[in-house]
């Protein structure tokens, strides 16, 4: 599956960019919505960018961009009992 995601990443490498010191990464919230990583469509991070969109926006930035790789950012709440 690793070399398969690879394989299909090559054509794209030359826009995706890795973050150095100083780039910051919004990755918190959509940078048009409240969206964010909890949210039920999670929040996708452009790899050039590093801007944080919802599902709703990531089309638009695409067209407007065309960057087309974005990592996407989903987190799951686990409630947690404590016995005592």
């Amino acid at each position: 599956m690793a070399a398969d995601l690879g394989e299909l990443l090559v054509p794209y490498m030359p826009t995706i960019r890795v973050p150095r010191t100083g780039d910051r990464v919004f990755k918190s919230e959509c940078a048009f919505s409240f969206d964010s990583p909890e949210s039920e469509g999670g929040l996708y991070v452009c790899m050039n960018t590093f801007l944080g969109f919802g599902r709703e926006h990531v089309e638009r930035h695409y067209r407007k961009t065309g960057q087309s790789v974005y990592m996407h950012l989903k987190r799951h709440v686990k409630e947690v009992k404590f016995y005592t």
